[in-house]
């Protein structure tokens, strides 16, 4: 289940919201495309405006390559220009986690940009055996009962559990990745009578 929030009355939530987004390693990349700043800058401020915690993490940790066209088009060019002009936001993109450092139990949703993989959790968690397979860790979020949205989704293999407890949202333009967020920031929120 995700974080346990107090009770009461539901507009007021103490519970910070902690949020997590995967993003595809290098080696991933070439075969499924990559993710691209124009759909991770958005998505990013989405969450952080609202007052969330952001966590980024990759399979191997540290700076995950992301590809940048030269000029960012449409809605997601702002957010482009924002997260490049953020220290902050640099920052934490050259020093994401690597999956084995993630504890399901500590996010209230999850999103994932790039290759995944087969959405199947090993069966003792998610661990060093599991550190190039996101795939994993996002079986295990599910089955905890944690919100995941998956840009591109076509690929998504759901493993033999579907997605567990958990809701699975499969997108592929940017657009659909905005939408996705707006819809797991809900959830965290509560707002989606989840």
């Amino acid at each position: 289940m995700p974080r346990a929030q107090p009770t009461g009355l539901r507009p007021t939530r103490l519970v910070p919201i902690r949020l997590l987004i995967v993003l595809a390693d290098e080696t991933a990349q070439e075969e499924a495309g990559g993710p691209e700043l124009s759909c991770l800058a958005p998505v990013y401020y989405l969450f952080r405006d609202a007052g969330a915690e952001v966590v980024l993490a990759s399979p191997s940790g540290g700076h995950p390559a992301l590809r940048l066209r030269p000029a960012a088009e449409g809605a997601a060019a702002p957010a482009v220009a924002r997260f490049l002009a953020d220290r902050a936001a640099r920052d934490a993109l050259a020093d994401t986690l690597s999956l084995s450092q993630i504890v399901p139990e500590d996010f209230d949703a999850a999103f994932c940009l790039g290759h995944h993989g087969t959405l199947q959790a090993t069966g003792a968690g998610v661990g060093a055996q599991d550190a190039a397979a996101p795939g994993a860790l996002l079986a295990t979020l599910l089955a905890a009962g944690v919100p995941v949205g998956l840009l591109p989704g076509a690929g998504a293999r759901p493993g033999p559990r579907g997605a567990g407890e958990g809701l699975l949202i499969l997108g592929e333009t940017p657009r659909a990745a905005r939408q996705a967020g707006w819809l797991l920031l809900a959830l965290a929120r509560g707002d989606a009578g989840a």
